[in-house]
């Protein structure tokens, strides 16, 4: 099963765009690779915190990245803990951009009964902010950014946003 969830690790990550109302949703890991990645629009001079909760939080990570798995300028990752689970991005651009959150559940804690649950504060209002023009790539370390940021989705694995 470790060779196979490596293997699974390898290559394009498929990303879900989080839509501009979304503050918190629930969801639970890609099998076998054990990760699931968001995309969310961020305008000029905003910032975004992300945040997992799930009973079994210690297996848990959270990394925050640009389409190509880099870390930019106005990334961070909590100092409180070795493995974040709170991570942050200030755009320090004068255009929106979005970024990507890959949310890490290398043992499979997470499920359809046990799901983790994302929580995403905004230092801006959602109807204020104009991010159509912001497209978000369907999957990291993809060079064909097609999906616009405010798609809504439904996961058929029963995540929801609300």
């Amino acid at each position: 099963m470790a060779e196979i969830q490596g293997l699974s690790r390898s290559g394009l990550i498929p990303v879900i765009p989080i839509g501009e109302e979304v503050e918190v949703l629930s969801d639970y890991a890609q099998s076998p690779a054990g990760w699931r990645a968001y995309g969310i629009a961020v305008p000029a001079g905003g910032i975004v915190m992300m945040e997992v909760q799930h009973p079994k939080s210690a297996w848990f990570r959270l990394m925050i990245m640009d389409q190509w798995g880099q870390y930019q300028p106005g990334m961070r990752a909590e100092a409180f803990t070795p493995n974040p689970l709170k991570v942050g991005y200030q755009n320090q651009s004068k255009e929106a951009k979005a970024v990507y959150i890959i949310v890490d559940d290398p043992g499979w804690w997470s499920g359809t009964k046990d799901p983790y649950t994302l929580l995403i504060q905004r230092d801006w209002h959602p109807a204020k902010a104009d991010l159509k023009q912001v497209k978000t790539a369907v999957g990291l370390l993809d060079d064909n950014p097609i999906v616009t940021i405010e798609a809504r989705y439904m996961s058929p694995h029963g995540a929801f946003f609300k």
